[in-house]
Formats: C-alpha cells, structure tokens, sequence
C-alpha cells in the first residue's frame, strides 16, 4: 500500500512505455519509477493518504487519484521534513491494453513552497507566502466488499487495490 511513497509497485498494471513526470522528474520505465521513489522517500515517516480517485473530467481516457503527501525525504545527513500538500496524479490508461502508459503528477503548492518549507520549517504559519500544511485526511474504513464493488468513496476497484 501506499506505493506512491515506498515503490512497491506491481508492473502488471503498468506499460512496457510506461513514463513518469512531475514538475522536477521524468521517467522512463516502471522499475525506474519505483526505484526512485524509494530512494527519495523515507520509508518510516512518509505517507500517501488517497482523498480521491476519479475518472477525468478534461483528458480521455485518464484516472486522477487526489493525495495528501507527508514525511520525509532522504536528502542530506537526516533527511528533511515534507511540509504536508495535496498531490494529483493523472493516470493515462491505454484504451487498448488497459494498462498505464503515464502518470504525471502535479502538487497545490510551488516547488519554492516545498523547498523553503523543508529548509527552515519554522517560518511554516509564521510568513504569509508559505502556505499552511495540508489538513490530515480522515481515515475511511470499508469492508473487502466495498474495494471489489467499487464503492468506497471511489477508491475501489483495481485502484483502490494498487493505492
């Protein structure tokens, strides 16, 4: 679970092409994607709590999953701390394999907005040009049925299992 910050991935959903981006990353190739998550991230502290996980209402054949990213990032000598923000990942599913060809990933708040957060987060809710820490997200409890039937607040389905 939450493989959007450990890596565990399972390729059967993804692509041979599959590509990855974000406002600073891009990827080639599932098992790259997954190693680098890992890499980044600490896998004791950093969490991906899902909100949502919706067909797209602009681009075919996409899925958006809505998350809440916190934790840690493996930079320096211990790491920094991740000012809690919103991410977006746009899933495009081939319309004839069904299988991911690309996933970008786009965040509520400018890279700056990480970086100074992570660097002095004491002036987090101290300066107004930082924005506040994304709010916790409720955790939502739903029975195995729920994930087969795709009911659950759209978490269900093959992506309620993959997230």
């Amino acid at each position: 679970k939450e493989w959007f910050v450990t890596g565990n991935v399972n390729p059967i959903y993804f692509d041979d092409k599959f590509k990855f981006q974000d406002p600073d990353v891009k990827v080639t190739g599932v098992e790259e994607y997954a190693k680098g998550v890992q890499k980044i991230f600490d896998q004791t502290t950093s969490r991906a709590q899902i909100i949502s996980t919706l067909p797209s209402a602009t681009a075919p054949n996409t899925i958006t999953v809505t998350w809440r990213l916190s934790g840690r990032v493996n930079i320096g000598p211990s790491g920094l701390p991740i000012k809690p923000y919103i991410c977006y990942t746009d899933f495009t599913i081939d319309e004839e394999s069904g299988l991911i060809v690309f996933q970008e990933d786009r965040f509520d708040i400018p890279g700056w907005d990480i970086l100074i957060s992570a660097l002095f987060p004491f002036l987090v809710g101290r300066v107004g040009f930082l924005r506040e820490a994304a709010e916790e997200v409720e955790e939502r409890v739903f029975d195995d049925e729920d994930v087969v039937a795709g009911s659950g607040g759209g978490r269900g389905g093959v992506f309620g299992e993959m997230l």
